[in-house]
């Protein structure tokens, strides 16, 4: 196991702890050496891989100084078994998620509900393959970075999936949610991103703009912070333009 992870560059941290992993942590592991021997079969290049893997190696970081042992808790395993299973991959500036499209990840819950209509449903029919554009804390969100990786993603998905025909990209996030973007400059990145999408549905759940911004949901610590960008100081200023949507694209571009 060490050989292995020297070999793919994980942190050292990880690998001098070792012995303190529980089961389910070397289990997942074992399951990475796997998944490189997917990408090395498969001739993909070893920077895809460990761009990747990223969030796998991050979460580990982070709950061995939370708990002290190399370990993985329930609410890991989501992104954990997406990147272990060869089911998202980092492509430029961006994370792509083969996604056959499912409405309880769409709609969800509670806070987070946003029921599709019926005339969505049957556009987005339960299946539908595509692929779901996931947006990490400071990205580059330049039109160059993000050209540049719908390329890649068009060309690494018609090249690993060549029996799947995909339809389009999709995302569901606060950065193309209309009343944010009405805030914005025609000239930001994130206006630019924004109008690369039909928006599908969307709510009013505040949490994610907060979360991203500020780092917190707190407005009492939000309204105290110092604040330097546009955003930061507009967005506490209109909560009632907050809100999360899903949004689509098609997987080839018009012209």
């Amino acid at each position: 196991m060490k050989t292995f992870l020297t070999t793919i560059q994980i942190d050292q941290k990880i690998i001098d702890h070792l012995d303190s992993a529980d089961q389910i942590a070397l289990d997942a592991l074992s399951r990475l050496e796997d998944l490189y021997d997917t990408f090395n079969q498969r001739n993909i290049p070893f920077e895809i891989f460990k761009n990747s893997i990223e969030p796998f190696e991050a979460k580990y970081l982070l709950n061995l100084e939370k708990y002290g042992k190399l370990t993985l808790v329930e609410k890991d395993m989501k992104w954990i078994n997406m990147i272990l299973e060869f089911r998202i991959f980092k492509l430029g500036s961006l994370r792509f998620q083969y996604f056959p499209m499912d409405y309880v990840e769409i709609e969800r819950e509670s806070f987070e509900l946003m029921p599709l209509s019926k005339e969505a449903k049957e556009i987005f029919y339960e299946g539908r393959p595509l692929i779901n554009v996931h947006i990490q804390k400071d990205t580059d969100l330049s039109q160059e970075a993000v050209d540049d990786a719908f390329v890649k993603a068009r060309e690494f998905f018609n090249a690993q999936f060549p029996h799947i025909k995909f339809e389009g990209f999709v995302t569901r996030t606060w950065l193309i949610y209309p009343g944010i973007i009405s805030l914005l400059k025609p000239s930001s990145n994130i206006y630019y991103f924004a109008n690369r999408f039909e928006i599908i549905a969307s709510n009013t759940a505040t949490y994610q703009a907060l979360q991203r911004v500020y780092g917190t949901e707190d407005l009492d610590a939000i309204k105290a912070m110092p604040k330097s960008s546009s955003l930061e100081k507009d967005i506490i200023n209109n909560l009632d333009k907050l809100g999360v949507s899903f949004g689509y694209m098609p997987f080839n571009p018009t012209i």
